[in-house]
């Protein structure tokens, strides 16, 4: 199966599609032209679609940066949510 960062590359492809695959690893809502809030809800919708789970509207704003996504991802495997495997 392809691993994390790799699922999360995808989305972030699918959502900014101007990106180059270089520049996602280091992708923020600063320096991303286009992320705004729409953008963010936009990203949410795939990522949930991506690993079977639900993102709290509490953990919304952890939705910042492509790390910070990846960081809440692995720290969601860890406690052992969603529907399927991170």
């Amino acid at each position: 199966m392809t691993d994390r960062r790799t699922r999360l590359e995808k989305c972030f492809a699918a959502v900014f599609a101007s990106l180059d695959a270089d520049e996602i690893p280091r992708a923020t809502k600063v320096t991303v032209s286009g992320w705004d809030s729409v953008a963010t809800i936009t990203l949410l919708a795939v990522v949930e679609e991506e690993f079977g789970l639900r993102v709290s509207p509490e953990d919304i704003t952890r939705f910042v940066s492509f790390q910070a996504i990846l960081n809440y991802l692995e720290s969601r495997s860890a406690e052992g949510h969603g529907h399927r495997s991170l």
